[in-house]
Formats: C-alpha cells, structure tokens, sequence
C-alpha cells in the first residue's frame, strides 16, 4: 500500500497537534502500524515515544485510513512534564513524519489550546434556485475527518437536508452542496458536540484548560442563515 494523503498537511502545525491521519491507496491494515511511524527532528534525530501505543491500530472501517494519536500525556501541560517540557514538537521547529518512503515536513507554531468557535467562521452563502455551495472558512485548521460527519444543514421546519460534503487540504474550508436546489428560507448550520481542531478543543471546551477551573460544557451549536436571490457571493476558499 502507498500513502497517497496525510492530515494535518504539510504545512505549519500547532505544537499540540492532537492526531494525524494517514490515508492509503488500498487497504493497509495488517501492513502497515502505528510503530512504523518515525517522527524526525530537524538535526535527523528520532523523537522516542512520539506517537501513542494502544497495542491495536486505529483504521476507518474500509482498512484505508490509519488514526495516529500525538501521546496525549506529552501533549497536554504538566501530565509528563512541567508545562511543555515534554511536548514532542516544539514551535519554532521542523519536523518531518516518515510513513515508508513517504517524507511529510511540519513547521511547528505555538500551541492552540482555546475553544472552538462558530460565530468566528466566515460563510458563503448560495443563491435560491442554484446547487450552489455552501461554504464555510474557519479560523483555525479542523479536524478534516470530524468536519465530514460533524456538521449538517437543517431547514427552517426541523428536516436534515441531504448532500455532498467537499473539505479543503488545508482542514480550513468546508464546502456543502445539496442534492437539489436551494429554497429560500432560513436554515441552520447544525454544529455536532464531537467537532475538533487538530488540537483537540471542541465548541466550549479546550482540551488542555487548568485543572479545577470550571469549562463550558463541550456542546454542539447552531448557526443561522437565509437563502434568497441575488446573494453576492464571496470567496471562501477552495474546497
């Protein structure tokens, strides 16, 4: 099997990145594991116990997808170390993943360590009548497995509407076309209560907040807004 994609992308990633994904061109599982992950620093060294072990890999249902967890212990603040001291990537860095032949390069940027929050996302609304895109920019890279089965379009008497979910490379655009055309009304973006970033914070709750201090429950969340003629549309980046 060859690695055909890996989320988050090359790119610059939070030094609390949660998970990575990689996908395969067919079937990997039994062939590949978590253990033939190699995370390297800039200098060529081997980050040691970078990834986590469950002694059972985690695969999507087809055998394609390969669920890579960061060592959730190493990530969070003063679990292994004082404060980060035990972080595997450290921002201002490079590293780079090797998944077989495959070489994926990562500059690190500080942590993410804030809630989500929908009312920061940028939508791009379609016009009535069209099968336009909905399309909706975020202020930070999601989880691009989550973002597939986490939102939803809900029309103004209660019913899910059916289409076909397009997420950018980058995790930061989510693109929703229906089946058939847009009717005017309002509708609703329904947020699920299980939505991540890449570093694992969801609506109302960041992964790593301080022990003992009260956190907004992790909760879903509904954004609101109108189909109607004539919308001037704006860029929301490629999905």
């Amino acid at each position: 099997p060859q690695v055909v994609a890996i989320s988050p992308t090359e790119g610059a990633i939070p030094a609390n990145t949660l998970r990575l994904y990689v996908t395969f061109d067919r079937p990997a599982r039994g062939m590949v594991a978590t253990r033939d992950l190699r995370l390297v620093d800039a200098e060529g060294r081997t980050v040691d116990g970078a990834f986590m072990d469950f002694g059972q890999d985690l695969w999507s249902p087809d055998g394609r997808r390969l669920t890579v967890l960061f060592d959730p212990g190493r990530v969070k603040q003063d679990v292994e170390g004082d404060g980060d001291s035990a972080a595997p990537l450290r921002p201002g860095l490079s590293y780079t993943v090797e998944v077989g032949r495959k070489h994926f390069h990562y500059r690190v940027t500080p942590a993410l360590r804030t809630p989500v929050n929908p009312q920061t996302w940028g939508l791009a609304l379609p016009n009535a009548g069209s099968r336009e895109a909905l399309k909706i920019t975020f202020d930070r890279e999601m989880d691009a497995a989550l973002l597939r089965d986490q939102l939803g379009i809900v029309d103004d008497q209660g019913g899910f509407q059916s289409g076909r979910v397009t997420v950018s490379a980058s995790g930061r655009a989510w693109c929703w076309r229906p089946n058939h055309g847009w009717l005017p009304g309002a509708y609703r973006l329904v947020v699920g209560s299980s939505l991540e970033d890449v570093s694992g914070n969801r609506v109302g709750e960041a992964l790593d907040h301080d022990v003992g201090k009260p956190d907004a429950l992790s909760q879903g969340s509904v954004l609101l807004f109108k189909v109607g003629p004539r919308v001037v549309r704006q860029d929301a980046g490629a999905c």
